[in-house]
């Protein structure tokens, strides 16, 4: 695996970005649970965790491990640091907070998000992107961040989540609930031909 970067901020939120290499013996660690993942998965899996480790070390912070919790949203065993991971092979990203619920997705600009490009965006988002597959990525990748954040429940991408504007750097989005809305600026930055968005 090679680790590209790492942006450590103690107060604010870390980010890590790394490639998984074919050829990397760390990645072919071997368990029932990793045995019955799809080779890729598997390797996503350990490549994840292994670039969470080297963050928390460089971070001072304890590294005992990943849980997930009944949502499936994944926390440092054993520590109030919240983190948040995603991957697009070979492509992994890793984000971690030290207080309050944090969220990143890396995705490639997929021809497929055309296909589906009604089910998660709104008539709004919709004339906004067009056909614009790198306007749709963004638009997919903000999204997928904020599930993320919120980390509890199922999400209508299409009523409960909106990307109200994007520029170079930053996007304004919002989670849309029944008793309040929460409004975020995202970061979003490129890497090859990924496109990253991530919480602060």
């Amino acid at each position: 695996m090679q680790i590209h970067w790492i942006k450590s901020n103690p107060d604010s939120t870390s980010i890590g970005l790394a490639e998984i290499e074919e050829q990397d013996e760390s990645l072919l660690e071997s368990s029932p649970e990793l045995d019955a993942l799809h080779p890729k998965k598997r390797k996503e899996f350990l490549a994840s965790r292994a670039l969470l480790k080297t963050m928390c070390e460089q971070l001072d912070i304890p590294y005992q491990g990943i849980r997930k919790d009944d949502f499936g949203k994944p926390h440092l065993i054993d520590s109030s640091y919240h983190i948040s991971i995603s991957h697009s092979y070979p492509m992994v990203a890793c984000a971690i907070h030290p207080s309050r619920s944090c969220g990143i997705d890396i995705e490639s600009a997929r021809p497929q998000l055309l296909k589906i490009k009604h089910k998660f965006l709104n008539p709004q988002e919709l004339a906004v992107c067009g056909d614009d597959l790198s306007k749709l990525c963004l638009h997919w990748a903000a999204k997928e961040t904020l599930y993320k954040i919120h980390g509890r429940k199922k999400l209508i991408f299409t009523k409960e989540l909106a990307v109200l504007s994007i520029t170079s750097k930053e996007i304004k989005s919002q989670i849309i609930l029944d008793t309040h809305t929460e409004n975020y600026i995202l970061k979003n930055e490129y890497f090859l031909e990924y496109s990253l968005v991530y919480s602060v």
